[in-house]
């Protein structure tokens, strides 16, 4: 199914966020540490550019949507949210190649829950196109 409003513009971004979580899991795979620092800073680039302002919209459609959808669905992209922010924070208590690992599995999975569960759920509902057309 097309995406429409919203959803369309955040399904585009899903593609780089793909990209990046492709990078981290083989820079943690390489077992290079002299890559750490340069994966690690594209990674709070990206988390600057792209994911804070996706989340914040992803987040707003889910409390537009929250009487109407799956509430699992909604636990879970809001607990993915939260531990990606986690992950991509200073205070992370994981190692380094550990943090990539985990942070390449986790978006990329994210991303392929949110293209095929989420986001047909929200476009499903009727209004959400409309409603996600407007600034938060």
């Amino acid at each position: 199914m097309p995406r429409t409003g919203a959803l369309l513009s955040l399904s585009r971004e899903h593609h780089s966020s793909l990209v990046i979580a492709r990078a981290a899991r083989q820079a943690a795979e390489s077992g290079d540490s002299a890559a750490f620092p340069a994966m690690v800073q594209r990674i709070e680039e990206h988390w600057r550019a792209v994911l804070c302002e996706h989340f914040a919209r992803e987040e707003q459609l889910l409390r537009l949507a929250a009487d109407e959808m799956d509430a699992q669905s909604a636990v879970r992209v809001l607990a993915e949210h939260a531990e990606l922010r986690l992950l991509t924070s200073g205070s992370c208590e994981l190692d380094v190649p550990a943090r990539l690992q985990r942070f390449g599995e986790l978006l990329a999975a994210h991303v392929r829950y949110e293209e095929r569960v989420l986001f047909p759920q929200l476009q499903s509902l009727p209004g959400i196109g409309s409603a996600a057309d407007e600034p938060t």
